[in-house]
């Protein structure tokens, strides 16, 4: 085991950051999570008490108004219009 701490000494500890293109079987995920599970015959089964869902408000009275306003102009703008 000390053979180990000393061969990675010589050959240069990584201090660079672990990710899915480094090392073998190393599988990083993207925090997820699964939302079912596979079935015997390649489907896939959701299991619908594993999604998520998003209750929203109502809305209605509410006095906070839109980031954009709904009557703003529409705008078009293409790139060959514009001047570099």
């Amino acid at each position: 085991m000390l053979s180990t701490y000393i061969r990675g000494i010589f050959r240069g500890a990584s201090r660079a950051p672990m990710t899915g293109k480094r090392g073998h079987n190393y599988f990083k995920g993207t925090r997820t999570g699964a939302m079912g599970r596979h079935t015997n015959k390649g489907g896939y089964k959701i299991e619908w008490s594993k999604v998520r869902t998003y209750h929203v408000p109502d809305m209605t009275d509410c006095k906070f108004k839109p980031y954009v306003s709904h009557r703003s102009p529409q705008c078009h703008v293409t790139i060959e219009d514009q001047k570099f």
